[in-house]
């Protein structure tokens, strides 16, 4: 595929997860506060807390999942046929035996719940139900993952993320309906997580069957030696997962016990818009992976080098504009949006939690660089201390703090600075080794989005003080001035000529568009 056609379709993959985005983000918008009154603070709380436990069960499958995709895409552009077939199936039939295990632990954590995290007893059955749903999801989803490599072998992320859109609102008709005709239960958005997985699951079998005609999933295939070597390469990449989970994965178990299951609803909510922030600027970013591991295979890294540069200055782009309105208006939105609840309190939160965000985000898809070049055992060993560190010194700091405000900040606050040292000190500069390029490469393209979200960030500020800010209205009118000043911005300084280029020929659609 030539420059033109990359672009292309990088600009089709990436309009595709904007509207995914965009869908979901609104659909979580009108129900989260319905479901919040509905069902409680503290029901609600267990939705995220049973989230992170299913995260922490996919530190097993990391290790054989994580590579695929990076390989099965290497041989197939390679015309390496017999070996694509070997991983495909090896990968398929090995999630199948990793499943039937993990039942067994999974059983056991349901019936031990109550021992194990507080749960208050009205809400046991109910919330027992709820992670029953998500974990038969989760292991469901393994089974069927590989299946999700057809798209990403021929970069069509797109297909995913309008699945994504149809799913979202199939999801949300389901809660709506169910809401509204029965009594109100946590559970239901386990099960209308079910209901989406059904239908992303079989269009991945069918983009299977109609993108890679040469694939085939058999189980003669099966070829111990490509696990051995998938887990190899991936084991590290568990470690990685790990890192993120103490780092990042444990805030609302530890909430949980140290504090309360009040306290953990507040940091969940809190945390609402860091998470989707975070979640759409990683999925923005995976749609450059597809063609930087193509470029690779190929061993063109002059346009790797390339891709990264522009991916980082497209990202910082688009991420400093929901952390600005975030900053300036945070406040604001979760007293609309969550009315009843302290709005102060979940503002200082969720800023407290995504301080690193101006720095992390532009530089997401430097993470692809390390599954590409199958260098991911420095950066996780890097990750792991790094963890390890956030969660001792959370545990040190809790122990001498008293008041449950204090614990929170704590909490949130510590795993933000660690999140600063690794996307400063360690992201740019081992990617760039990694490479073979210079230690500097990445540095001016993030430093340049950091310098424009301070700056908007004092503009939108001063708009505030400018104009009443209490309704709906007027919250979305200086979002969108917001907006407005950040795209005109963040186009003279942070995109270079060629991707100016390529905005004017998409918006004004001149000859040789793209």
């Amino acid at each position: 595929m030539n420059l033109r056609g990359q672009n292309r379709q990088l600009a089709i993959n990436m309009i595709a997860q904007l509207v995914s985005f965009a869908v979901n983000f609104g659909i979580s918008f009108v129900l989260t506060p319905y479901i919040v009154k509905t069902i409680g603070k503290e029901a609600y709380g267990f939705v995220g807390l049973a989230n992170n436990f299913v995260s922490y069960a996919t530190i097993l499958t990391t290790a054989l999942n994580s590579m695929a995709g990076r390989f099965i895409t290497i041989f197939i552009h390679r015309d390496d046929f017999e070996n694509a077939n070997k991983y495909m199936s090896s990968v398929f039939w090995a999630n199948v035996l990793v499943s039937l295990i993990l039942v067994v632990p999974t059983v056991y954590c349901l019936i031990s719940m109550s021992s194990l995290i507080q749960i208050p007893n009205k809400l046991l059955g109910d919330v027992t139900i709820l992670w029953t749903c998500l974990f038969a999801n989760f292991l469901i989803g393994n089974i069927t993952s590989v299946f999700s490599v057809s798209t990403f072998v021929s970069n069509r992320l797109d297909i995913q993320s309008v699945t994504g859109i149809i799913s979202n609102i199939v999801r949300a008709a389901f809660l709506v309906a169910v809401y509204y005709i029965f009594d109100a239960k946590v559970w239901y958005m386990g099960a209308s997580t079910i209901l989406c997985s059904i239908l992303g699951i079989s269009v991945n079998v069918y983009c299977t069957k109609k993108m890679l005609p040469s694939i085939h999933i058999q189980r003669k295939q099966f070829d111990f030696s490509c696990i051995r070597h998938l887990i190899a390469s991936g084991i590290w990449n568990s470690v990685t997962k790990i890192s993120s989970i103490l780092s990042n994965g444990l805030d609302l178990l530890i909430t949980n016990i140290f504090i309360s299951a009040a306290a953990m609803g507040s940091i969940s909510l809190a945390k609402n818009l860091p998470t989707y922030i975070l979640s759409f600027l990683g999925s923005v970013s995976a749609v450059f992976a597809p063609q930087l591991t193509i470029s690779y295979a190929k061993n063109n890294y002059d346009d790797i080098k390339r891709q990264l540069k522009s991916a980082i200055n497209i990202l910082g782009f688009i991420s400093c504009i929901p952390i600005t309105v975030m900053y300036a208006y945070g406040d604001i939105f979760f007293s609309l949006w969550v009315p009843g609840q302290d709005a102060q309190l979940l503002q200082l939160l969720g800023v407290i939690s995504s301080l690193a965000f101006p720095f992390v985000l532009p530089l997401e898809p430097l993470w692809n660089i390390f599954t590409i070049t199958d260098k991911v055992k420095q950066s996780s060993i890097f990750l792991i201390i790094n963890s390890i560190l956030t969660i001792v010194i959370v545990f040190i700091f809790l122990n001498f703090a008293r008041s449950d405000f204090v614990k929170m900040l704590i909490i949130v606050g510590i795993s933000t600075i660690f999140s600063i040292i690794r996307a400063l000190f360690f992201l740019p500069i081992y990617g760039a080794k990694c490479l073979h390029f210079k230690w500097s490469t990445f540095y001016p393209p993030v430093l340049k989005s950091f310098v424009v979200t301070i700056i908007l960030t004092a503009l939108s500020i001063g708009l505030r003080k400018i104009f009443v800010i209490n309704s709906w209205l007027t919250l979305l009118i200086a979002c969108f001035i917001t907006a407005a000043i950040s795209v005109v911005i963040n186009y003279f300084i942070l995109l270079n000529h060629d991707e100016r280029s390529f905005l004017k020929r998409k918006i004004f659609k001149k000859k040789g568009n793209l």
